[in-house]
């Protein structure tokens, strides 16, 4: 890549930490409550930006195997479930829903407790 520093990381790195270590004991509560929030979105996005592209590539891999197709998709998946073509009682598509839910909670809120439990 052509960019040095700052990297997007270290950017949002920054806000975050302007927020929660600047401005969040300066104003009053409601307020502060409003900036957890923004703080809890910019992470998330670094998150997402870091391990997002891993995280999917996995789930995408077994969606192909599970579909047999090179271009499966959720939607794809979706419909399947919908129509009753692909069985609910399915090993393999348990597996992919339980990883699925997982890899969405690693990107979402790491520090969920069911998220540690399932990891463990």
């Amino acid at each position: 890549m052509i960019f040095d520093k700052p990297t997007h990381i270290d950017l949002l790195d920054a806000v975050s930490y302007f927020l929660k270590e600047k401005i969040q004991g300066e104003v009053p509560p409601h307020l502060a409550f409003k900036l957890r929030i923004v703080e809890n979105v910019l992470n998330i996005v670094k998150r997402e930006i870091i391990d997002g592209e891993i995280l999917s590539e996995e789930i995408y891999e077994d969606l192909r195997k599970l579909l047999d197709s090179d271009s499966a998709s959720i939607n794809d998946l979706a419909e399947l479930i919908s129509n009753g073509h692909i069985d609910l009682e399915n090993d393999d598509l348990k597996r992919l829903l339980v990883k699925l839910s997982i890899n969405k909670m690693k990107i979402d809120n790491p520090n969920y407790s069911t998220l540690k439990k399932l990891v463990e």
